[in-house]
C-alpha cells in the first residue's frame, strides 16, 4: 500500500494522532542530536579546547625557543654567563668585594 493511501484513509482524530507523535517524534531526535553524548554541544565544547589547547602549544613552543636561545648563550657565550653568574647567583670574580650601604 502507498502512504498516501493509508494516510487517505485515516480519520481527522488518527490523522492528528499521528501528526502530533511524528512532531513528538522529531523533536526527541533533535534533543537528543544536541544533548547526547557525543552529540552538538559535546562537539562544540571540544573543538573550543582543542582551540585552547593549540593556542596553550604555541605559547609553549615560544617559551621553549627562548630558553634554547638562552641555552645557547650560555653555552658559547662567557660574557654573558659570567652577567648571568653576577645577577642570578651575586658570584663575584676573585679579589673582588662586595659593599653592602644600609640606608
Amino acid at each position: 500500500m502507498d502512504l498516501a493511501k493509508i494516510i487517505k484513509q485515516l480519520n481527522s482524530k488518527e490523522l492528528r494522532t499521528l501528526i502530533l507523535l511524528s512532531i513528538l517524534s522529531g523533536c526527541a531526535v533533535i534533543a537528543w542530536l544536541f544533548f547526547a553524548p557525543n552529540g552538538i554541544v559535546t562537539y562544540y565544547h571540544l573543538q573550543e579546547q582543542i582551540a585552547a589547547v593549540k593556542a596553550e602549544n604555541e605559547q609553549l613552543k615560544e617559551e621553549n625557543r627562548l630558553l634554547q636561545q638562552k641555552i645557547d648563550k650560555i653555552k658559547n657565550d662567557p660574557a654573558y654567563l659570567e652577567d648571568l653568574a653576577r645577577r642570578e647567583y651575586d658570584l663575584l670574580k676573585k679579589n673582588e668585594l662586595v659593599f653592602e650601604f644600609k640606608k
